[in-house]
């Protein structure tokens, strides 16, 4: 079995290559996606039997002012890479996110709710799901939220350095969303790239892959700051003050209410661990430990 990554850096994408240790992993050396004309013949080339799309423009903010960009790795590479898996007749798996809502809904998004983006970003990841849903029939799209790793940047290793550095961190509390933890995913995508033999168990289609409680960002910095504090990472443990979004502008708006929910047939189909808490333990566990510790 043949397996390509488009992706290889990300923090997804550096945890599969624990459970996809012989997968081919594609980063911007091996193929630019933004400049995608060319990924169809590069990837029949490697005549995969599956595609797993791990790679993004995940700069939200900057994607406001860099929109073709954004619109050329989230949107046209995404198509490109459905185009060769409908030729190839080989499953796609393609990660998507919460951005796609707008965040008006009370209580959790639905896999059928009307998807309404904000901004530049999520607008993007909009069009790279309907890509993937026109071009590529053997596929699955699997929105997420929130992920956090030891690998690459995200919102728990910046709480940690802050809070290393200050006595006060100022964290917006009207924002709520599920965290998932990148490991927790890897494990699920590498479970569905192997699960080929006949039909699949998880049915194709749009799934919302995620769990455990949700969480406002100020809940997730303090529970960040708790659990560095608990394992010794903080010789200090700053003040997390909660703030409003009006508090903190950003160039680009965020859904106030992310918080999706997870698919029942995601569910069935595999026994998924998204309990972010033990995600964070384990992630902080890694920041405290030696360089090596987690590879």
């Amino acid at each position: 079995m043949t397996i390509l990554v488009l992706g290889a850096s990300g923090q997804v994408a550096s945890h599969l290559r624990e459970f996809l240790p012989d997968a081919h992993y594609w980063g911007r050396k091996e193929f630019d996606l933004r400049n995608p004309t060319g990924l169809p013949a590069a990837i029949a080339a490697v005549a995969p039997s599956f595609i797993v799309n791990a790679a993004a423009y995940t700069a939200v903010d900057r994607a406001e002012t860099d929109r073709d960009a954004a619109w050329s790795v989230n949107t046209e590479a995404v198509a490109m890479a459905a185009r060769a898996a409908a030729r190839l007749d080989v499953p796609l798996l393609h990660l998507s996110t919460d951005y796609v809502f707008d965040g008006t809904k009370e209580g959790a998004y639905a896999v059928e709710d009307a998807c309404n983006p904000l901004g530049a970003y999520g607008r993007s990841k909009l069009g790279g799901e309907l890509a993937v849903q026109l071009l590529a029939p053997k596929s699955w799209i699997l929105r997420t939220s929130w992920v956090f790793s030891e690998h690459g940047s995200n919102f728990v290793k910046t709480i940690v350095r802050l809070a290393r550095d200050r006595e006060e961190l100022r964290i917006v509390a009207d924002q709520f969303g599920r965290p998932t933890y990148g490991g927790h995913l890897a494990r699920l995508v590498a479970e569905i790239a192997q699960d080929t033999a006949g039909v699949p168990r998880l049915p194709y289609g749009v799934h919302h892959a995620v769990g455990g409680a949700p969480i406002s960002w100020h809940g997730f910095a303090q529970a960040v700051v708790d659990e560095a504090t608990r394992q010794n990472l903080l010789v200090r443990t700053p003040r997390v003050t909660a703030i409003s979004t009006a508090e903190y502008p950003t160039a680009a708006r965020r859904p106030a209410n992310s918080v999706l929910l997870p698919s029942a047939a995601l569910g069935a189909a595999f026994d998924v661990d998204f309990d972010w808490s033990s995600g964070l333990a384990k992630t902080i566990g890694c920041l405290s430990g030696p360089a090596t510790s987690c590879r």
